[in-house]
C-alpha cells in the first residue's frame, strides 16, 4: 500500500481518508524465511477504536500465529456477497453512511442482485453482470433514479477493492443507464406555503416540530435525524452538519435563528447523544414521522409533496424572490457554486439571510 505514514510503533503504519478522516492501520510483518506481508489490522472508527497501540498488539498476535504455523492470509478473491457485507458493516459501524442509505443499499442488494452474482468471486465479475441487473430493472419498470443505485452503491465498493489490490478495474464504470432528467421541479403558491408553515408550527410534539422546522431551513432529512447535541452551539447560535452526514462530505455550519432557539427550550438539553430519540426504541428516529407528515399534506392539500421537496420549495421560492444564487447555494449546502471563503460569520449570515426571506414569506 502506498502513501503510508509511519507510527512510533514498530511495523505499524496508517493512511487517512481525506474526506472522512478515518485512519486505516496496516501492520508490516517480515519474518525471514517465513513471510513478508502487509495486512490491515483495524480502523480508527471501528468498534474498538483502533489506534497505533492497539494495532501494534494485533501485529504481535499475527506474528504469534505465524510462528505457530497458522495462516494469516486474508482471502485474496472474496465473493461479492462476503465483500458487500464486510463493506456495509464497516460503513455502518463508522457512521460513514446515513442509516437510510444503509437500509436502501442492503434492500437493493437483497432484492435486485441474482444469487449467482452474489456468489461470484470479485475477480470474475464483469461489466455485463451488472448491465443485466440494470436491463432487468428497466424491463420491470423500475424508476431510472432508483436504478442509479447500481452506480451509487457498487462503484465505491469496487473502488475499495481496487484500493486493497483485490481487483484492478471498476466494472461499474461504463454501464449504460436510462437517460432522464434527475432534477425535480417543485413549487407551491404563497397561500399553500403559509398553510404549511402554520401546520408545522402547530405540531404538538416538540421534537417533531423542530425536525420539520429544520426542513424549512433547507436541511436534508438524514442531516436532521443524525444531529447530535454536540452539533449545536447555543452560545454562538450555530449548528453544524458533520462531514459524515453532509452530501458534499464537508462540515457545514449554519446560523441557529431565534425561532429555532426558542423551540429548543422545550427539549431536555444534553451534553451529547442524538437529539431526536424515539422513546419507544431508545434509538434515533430512522425516518420522519409519517403519520404527522401525511396529516399535514392532507390538511394543506399538498399530497404530492415529499420530504425532500422542502429543499426544492426553498430553492425555487428564493429564486422567485430574487435572492442571489450564491446565497441560496450556501443555505442549501450545495457545492456547485464554489468559493474560497472559509466557514465564517459572513458565510453564515448569507445563509441566514436566504432562509429568513423564505421564513418571512410563510409568515406573511
Amino acid at each position: 500500500m502506498s502513501d503510508l505514514i509511519k507510527t512510533k510503533f514498530a511495523g505499524i503504519y496508517y493512511k487517512e481518508d481525506s474526506q472522512t478522516k478515518v485512519k486505516t492501520y496496516i501492520a508490516r510483518i517480515n519474518i525471514r524465511g517465513l513471510i513478508n506481508t502487509e495486512q490491515i489490522v483495524g480502523y480508527s472508527n471501528d468498534a474498538i477504536r483502533t489506534n497505533p497501540s492497539i494495532a501494534f498488539q494485533k501485529r504481535n498476535e499475527l506474528i504469534q500465529k505465524i510462528k505457530a504455523g497458522d495462516s494469516i492470509r486474508a482471502e485474496d478473491n472474496p465473493t461479492l456477497d462476503s465483500y458487500f457485507k464486510e463493506y456495509m458493516d464497516f460503513k455502518e459501524s463508522g457512521n460513514l453512511l446515513t442509516a437510510k442509505k444503509i437500509v436502501v443499499y442492503k434492500s437493493f442488494y437483497r432484492n435486485h442482485l441474482p444469487q449467482h452474482l452474489k456468489s461470484k468471486k470479485l475477480k470474475q465479475i464483469t461489466k455485463e453482470d451488472f448491465q443485466k441487473v440494470i436491463n432487468v430493472m428497466v424491463k420491470n419498470g423500475s424508476k431510472p433514479s432508483y436504478i442509479e443505485t447500481v452506480k451509487t452503491c457498487f462503484s465505491p465498493i469496487f473502488n475499495d477493492a481496487i484500493e486493497k489490490s483485490i481487483i484492478t478495474k471498476n466494472v461499474i464504470k461504463g454501464l449504460k443507464f436510462q437517460e432522464y432528467d434527475p432534477n425535480k421541479y417543485f413549487n407551491l403558491p404563497d397561500d399553500k406555503v403559509k398553510a404549511l408553515f402554520e401546520q408545522i408550527a402547530n405540531i404538538a410534539n416538540n421534537e417533531y416540530r423542530i425536525m420539520f422546522m429544520f426542513l424549512l431551513r433547507g436541511r436534508r432529512a438524514g442531516e436532521v435525524l443524525s444531529m447530535r447535541w454536540t452539533d449545536i452551539n447555543f452560545e454562538n447560535k450555530t449548528y453544524t452538519i458533520r462531514d459524515s452526514q453532509s452530501k458534499v462530505r464537508k462540515n457545514l455550519m449554519f446560523s441557529l435563528d431565534d425561532e429555532l432557539l426558542a423551540h429548543f427550550e422545550y427539549l431536555n438539553k444534553k451534553e451529547d447523544g442524538f437529539i431526536f430519540i424515539n422513546p419507544k426504541t431508545g434509538k434515533p428516529y430512522f425516518t420522519f414521522p409519517i403519520r404527522v407528515w401525511n396529516r399535514i399534506r392532507k390538511d394543506v392539500g399538498i399530497e404530492e409533496m415529499t420530504i425532500h421537496d422542502f429543499r426544492h420549495l426553498l430553492g425555487f421560492t428564493l429564486v422567485n424572490n430574487n435572492v442571489p444564487l450564491e446565497h441560496i447555494s450556501k443555505a442549501l449546502g450545495h457545492s456547485k457554486i464554489t468559493t474560497t471563503q472559509r466557514y465564517s460569520n459572513q458565510k453564515e449570515l448569507m445563509a441566514k439571510q436566504a432562509v429568513d426571506v423564505f421564513l418571512g414569506i410563510g409568515k406573511k
